[in-house]
């Protein structure tokens, strides 16, 4: 959200300059991958991603930084099938959300992050575990 007021300013204030450009949300492949690959990249999809075009635009083009590899950060980099289009992004990413498939399996979810696949042997089955100072 660091990229619409007024969490921007929240942002700011609180932490008294961005990250490095190289940690910030920048591209939404970029971020899959990373969150496949590496154990140490865990994400979670806000509710913004679902109805907040937004807060994927450098609407008041603050000076993110650039990466290593020379890349400005501004805008979110879209997967291919969003178009450019920060809106049929949003408008995708809730038909899924709101899918029978979704509908169906809901209480899977639920079960990993709330109930019974928490902790313990159904976490460890179900591969729901993480660095133990996580949890501090």
């Amino acid at each position: 959200l660091i990229r619409l007021e007024p969490f921007t300013s929240y942002f700011l204030q609180l932490q008294g300059k961005f990250d490095h450009a190289d940690r910030l949300f920048h591209s939404v492949a970029n971020s899959w991958s990373n969150c496949l690959t590496s154990p140490q990249d865990v994400k979670e999809l806000i509710p913004e991603f679902y109805y907040l075009p937004e807060f994927l635009l450098n609407s008041n083009e603050f000076d993110l930084g650039k990466m290593q590899t020379g890349e400005t950060v501004a805008d979110v980099v879209l997967p291919p099938w969003a178009h450019g289009s920060v809106h049929e992004f949003i408008r995708v990413n809730r038909l899924a959300l709101e899918s029978d498939y979704v509908s169906q399996h809901l209480h899977e979810w639920v079960d990993l992050i709330f109930g019974y696949k928490q902790t313990g042997a159904e976490a460890v089955k179900a591969k729901n575990v993480f660095y133990y100072l996580t949890y501090k």
